[in-house]
């Protein structure tokens, strides 16, 4: 069970990290890192589609314009966008100056490619310095992390596995991690329609994060 048992925890050390949503309904918040892939996210939007789900896609900036179209694809099928970074590296030990840079670059690209300006916000690999905090507050972002893991990015995980991963651990207001990357999709792929169905089933629905996550006090986004 992928349950991040720690959460709690880490909710009261860093309360301005969202890892899960509180709500009363059956809501389930879908995310999908390090794309977009031209192979695997139109796949994955086609398997949402057919549901009726919103998710949100947290992208690489290196990938934008590796894939023309596919944010304005993204957006006119009714889901989110986020930052995962530039170039999908750990900020863990980065300088504030490095970390800002990563920032900025991808909400450039993402706002000239579909004309969105994004305040949601995924360090890569959920590894951050508390000065993240302070930057995102400049900003006018969020930090996002999740509260289930679907492990699609373990090669030793089978498609089987991560739909037990998901199924076994998530509840109302969950935050999946999930990947729409060439390196991860596959596994990603195959275990996605069982989820969708398993869910739907279950009468839950799915929302993008920002359906019920409001933006924060924007102070002005620096260029």
């Amino acid at each position: 069970m992928i349950y991040t048992k720690f959460i709690p925890a880490a909710e009261k050390i860093f309360p301005w990290i969202i890892y899960r949503i509180p709500v009363d309904e059956k809501l389930i918040f879908l995310t999908f890192d390090d794309g977009p892939d031209a192979e695997t996210t139109p796949r994955i939007l086609r398997h949402l589609e057919k549901f009726n789900a919103k998710a949100t896609f947290f992208v690489k900036g290196l990938q934008i314009p590796m894939v023309p179209g596919m944010l304005v694809q993204i957006i006119k099928a009714g889901h989110a966008l986020g930052n995962h970074g530039f170039s999908h590296v750990s900020l863990w030990t980065r300088k504030k100056s490095f970390i800002v840079e990563e920032i900025q670059k991808t909400n450039q690209l993402i706002e000239k490619a579909c004309g969105i300006t994004t305040y949601l916000f995924r360090p890569p690999y959920g590894k951050f310095r508390p000065v993240l905090k302070k930057i995102l507050e400049d900003y006018g972002m969020r930090a996002v992390l999740w509260n289930v893991d679907s492990r699609d990015y373990v090669k030793s995980e089978s498609p089987q596995s991560i739909i037990r991963n998901v199924l076994l651990s998530a509840k109302p207001g969950s935050i999946i991690l999930l990947h729409d990357s060439t390196k991860n999709g596959l596994n990603s792929l195959q275990a996605l329609p069982t989820i969708l169905n398993n869910f739907s089933e279950r009468g839950f629905h799915f929302a993008s994060l920002e359906d019920y996550l409001p933006k924060p006090d924007n102070k002005g986004l620096p260029k």
